[in-house]
């Protein structure tokens, strides 16, 4: 009774309308970052005793300039009216209350609910296998494209946010972004399929792959900057450097899965290249059997990165107590205004920060699931026109882009970790 076109379509709106449901009624996007630390620098109010506020620094709290001060005593060299018993952090639980006030944060609700929407469609077609042609196929196959889409718009609105990052984060992701076009159009017309198991069509294809190459570009272009962050994110929860601070510690259990997502995101990627399948698969990675275990190795390295998102979140969080407490004990005269600075920051871009490790890992799963669906993508789609005859090479695009992204990101990070272990970079 269910195997008929009418009836899938059915149970993807009843399924899409649950998940629509269930977000606004159990406030899911709030409830994944529900109990994460955040941290605010408290006031001196004279009288009525310290009050913890949020707020900018105005030029009226710059501190003096600076004058060369006698070594006599530490006590001496203190600023005008710095009070020990107030250089002091509080913690406090993120509530939805305090979610609903943060910039981007209706950017994330919708990506949330978009992303949760595409997802449940393309895992309940997985189930169904519709028979070919089937216009719930066609739907659920172009509202994941869209959410690729708008996944795709944020990051770029991200990077367009004049303080989200620094001008020399916006310049090497400009730098990384051209990398990656030519690295993406070397490998798809000199080393594919020789050295990369990656099929993208044969002579007669050099628009899409071209086209390929462009979205590449760009997706390198814009995952430098959350790769940044998941590099600082794993530095900080791993305790690299020793700092044995209990506030900023990381349990055992995070701990685990961050090296296991690290590790995973580097090795699901290597099952593309040649000479490690052909080592991994015993010479039949054209197989079936391989080609599906490829794929279920690149959807569990994005899993994943789905399940360290808390982690990465509250070791932002806990950047700016880092840097909080560099800042009070780095010299006799404490920076207590950089601090506050620094505090109001990370918690003002909270939810920008939130996108920027939500959207990876989901832009993969999207786009796995678009390569894997079964049947026609475009039929009984209004407006399809000449796609109706390049359904299997929109999804042979779809993985290549997915298995991209992994790629990418992993490279980013594994780079950027090498930089803070070699010295060149530094949390601050």
């Amino acid at each position: 009774m269910l195997s008929s076109p009418s009836h899938h379509l059915l149970l993807l709106a009843v399924a899409s309308a649950a998940v629509s449901l269930l977000c606004a009624f159990l406030r899911l996007p709030s409830l994944v970052l529900y109990g994460i630390h955040t941290y605010i620098h408290p006031d001196s109010t004279g009288a009525d005793g310290p009050r913890a506020v949020l707020r900018r620094p105005s030029a009226a709290d710059l501190p003096p300039e600076p004058k060369r001060r006698s070594r006599s005593s530490s006590a001496q060299n203190r600023l005008p009216g710095f009070d020990d018993a107030n250089a002091q952090l509080l913690r406090l639980r993120l509530s939805d209350s305090q979610l609903r006030s943060r910039l981007f944060f209706p950017s994330f609700h919708t990506a949330f609910l978009s992303s949760a929407v595409s997802l449940t469609n393309l895992t309940l077609l997985s189930v169904l296998r519709p028979s070919d042609p089937s216009f719930a196929v066609s739907i659920a196959a172009s509202a994941a494209a869209l959410t690729t889409a708008h996944l795709f718009l944020l990051l770029s609105r991200i990077f367009l946010e004049r303080s989200a990052s620094k001008r020399s984060e916006k310049e090497l992701s400009f730098i990384s972004g051209i990398l990656g076009f030519v690295s993406a159009l070397v490998i798809v017309f000199v080393f594919s399929p020789s050295l990369f198991d990656i099929d993208l069509g044969g002579d007669d294809a050099g628009a899409a792959k071209t086209i390929a190459s462009v979205f590449a570009g760009a997706l390198a272009w814009l995952l430098f900057l959350p790769s940044t962050r998941a590099a600082r994110a794993f530095w900080l929860a791993t305790d690299q450097l020793r700092w044995n601070l209990a506030v900023v510690s990381c349990g055992s259990i995070n701990k685990s899965l961050l090296y296991f997502s690290v590790l995973a995101g580097f090795a699901a990627p290597l099952l593309w290249v040649s000479p490690m399948a052909i080592v991994l698969a015993g010479g039949e990675i054209r197989s079936v059997g391989f080609r599906k275990f490829r794929v279920w190795a690149l959807l569990a390295s994005a899993v994943l990165q789905l399940m360290v998102l808390r982690p990465n979140i509250q070791m932002y969080l806990n950047e700016a107590v880092i840097c909080w407490y560099q800042r009070l004990h780095a010299s006799r005269v404490p920076d207590t205004d950089y601090g506050r600075a620094k505090v109001f920051l990370q918690n003002h871009y909270l939810c920008l920060v939130v996108l920027q490790f939500l959207a990876p890992p989901t832009i993969v799963l999207l786009l796995l699931g678009l390569s894997q669906v079964k049947g026609d993508l475009f039929s009984d789609l209004l407006l399809a026109g000449n796609l109706l005859h390049c359904s299997d090479l929109v999804k042979d695009v779809a993985l290549f882009l997915a298995w991209w992204t992994m790629l990418v990101s992993s490279i980013l990070t594994l780079s950027n970790l090498a930089l803070y272990r070699c010295g060149f970079l530094f949390v601050s």
